[in-house]
């Protein structure tokens, strides 16, 4: 995996949202111990970077504010996603040890992060037809025992962050043809791609 960090002014801000949340991540207790991807930085960073630098610039600032705040207030935003990932992976559990220590949801943010995630659903089926091989290799888009599935884990992300930062990530992917290509397109060059056709072509051998 080839991992250079540019310094363009919105990549610095990205890649102090990175290093907020890997400090997060290295915090974060799992029920089986530390995981194995805690250990794994540079697979986080293309993961992370590749997401994030799709947003608009006062997205991303946005963001790092929701990342500062909760540094201040002493939560882990990293560590409650996961929780959250909890009430559909684990339903008994959330219900019993979760759900009253994790911050409610509110009814505009819950609409908010219906409306992103219905979009990213769309983009993904189109995603989804047009690299079926590259599909396949990632997380389910649905409901599935054996992984947390794509529209699951976008889900609990987005109920860690603010309103307003959620307000900013609709009107990004909005105004986007695809975010879930988008994205894509980041990823598949920190494994040496210079595109999604070259990486569709290798999944498939």
């Amino acid at each position: 995996m080839s991992i250079e960090r540019t310094q363009s002014p919105k990549d610095a801000v990205v890649n102090d949202i990175i290093e907020r949340e890997w400090e997060m991540f290295q915090k974060t207790q799992n029920i089986g111990g530390r995981a194995a991807c805690q250990d794994q930085f540079d697979t986080f960073y293309a993961n992370r970077y590749s997401q994030h630098s799709i947003w608009q610039p006062d997205t991303l600032e946005s963001y790092r504010n929701d990342l500062i705040a909760a540094g201040m207030a002493g939560r882990n935003l990293i560590a409650e996603k996961y929780g959250y990932m909890m009430e559909f992976t684990d339903p008994a559990y959330f219900d019993a040890n979760l759900r009253d220590r994790l911050p409610a949801l509110t009814v505009e943010k819950a609409q908010l992060i219906a409306q992103i995630v219905s979009l990213e659903m769309v983009g993904y089926q189109k995603y989804a037809a047009s690299y079926p091989a590259m599909a396949r290799a990632g997380r389910p888009a649905d409901e599935s025992l054996e992984d947390t599935s794509i529209r699951d884990y976008s889900i609990s992300e987005y109920k860690t962050y603010s309103e307003g930062t959620l307000e900013m990530v609709l009107r990004d992917v909005t105004k986007m043809d695809n975010p879930v290509l988008a994205i894509q397109r980041n990823l598949v060059g920190f494994y040496g791609f210079d595109s999604l056709e070259a990486a569709e072509a290798t999944q498939r051998r």
